[in-house]
């Protein structure tokens, strides 16, 4: 069984918005002061499906693969740390930018140079952009069924069971390989790194491949198809009042008088 999990590294999300700049030209976010980066959490979720499912086979093989540039060598090693067997990665100035059709394209053309996967995981979406599009670009790209939002999956017999998440509960489906799934927080949290894991991922060199070497049609695949027209923080127009009262008992009547007057009640 080989599996392939695709992951990103991404600004921590618990960045407060007053250590963030926004760049009118250039249309991108710019820290004020050094942030930390992490892997984007749903990406974690992913590995730990992943490494769930590979405990159901003797032979298995977990390869993890990003796209990006000035990636965090102790960031990015995360999942082997945990578990994983291979990081692969493709890094590249020109790929600093990029829209989630041209990473998708990337990342399938990397999952072809390392491949033939029986399952792909993917995180639901990033936390920077919060697009949820790119599993579903690979899924195109590649051809591979797509199955969204996945809590589990098992095999039994020539099939895998799958749990699929719904708005008001989840459906249990079955399906053949390959598959692309993508994992969000259902899936359960990441495990944590054993010092071992911690250990054997300082010594994992990060196999690289270059953009040459995944068959581009020149430039063309690194040409953006979204234009971003904007980028703003949203402004936050919530009135404010505090009720006033000599204790808490008088607060409360105060209050009651107001949902009144506002038809609330």
């Amino acid at each position: 069984m080989k599996i392939c999990v695709c992951i990103k590294e991404v600004p921590d999300s618990d960045t407060p918005p007053d250590k963030l700049s926004i760049d009118k030209e250039k249309l991108k976010i710019i820290p004020t002061e050094n942030i930390s980066s992490t892997v984007n959490t749903f990406d974690l979720n992913a590995v730990e499906l992943a490494l769930k499912f590979s405990e159901n086979f003797n032979d298995c093989e977990i390869t993890i693969i990003s796209t990006g540039n000035n990636f965090t060598s102790e960031v990015i090693k995360k999942p082997i740390a945990m578990g994983a067997d291979k990081l692969v990665i493709c890094e590249s100035e020109k790929l600093d930018h990029i829209d989630v059709y041209t990473t998708a394209n990337i990342l399938s053309k990397m999952i072809n140079k390392t491949g033939p996967y029986d399952v792909i995981f993917c995180g639901r979406h990033a936390s920077d952009f919060d697009m949820a599009s790119v599993p579903f670009g690979i899924s195109e790209i590649l051809q591979i069924p797509i199955i969204n939002i996945v809590r589990d999956i098992k095999p039994k017999n020539d099939e895998f069971i799958i749990e699929k998440i719904i708005t008001d509960g989840f459906q249990v489906l079955s399906a053949r390989l390959p598959l692309v799934l993508t994992v969000g927080s259902q899936a359960g949290d990441p495990r944590f790194p054993t010092l071992k894991g911690i250990m054997d991922a300082s010594k994992t060199k990060l196999e690289k491949i270059k953009l040459s070497d995944l068959d581009l049609n020149s430039n063309d695949d690194l040409i953006n198809q979204i234009e971003i027209e904007k980028i703003y923080f949203p402004e936050n127009y919530n009135q404010i009042e505090y009720i006033k009262g000599e204790n808490n008992k008088e607060k409360a009547v105060n209050l009651l008088r107001i949902l009144k007057k506002e038809g609330i009640f």
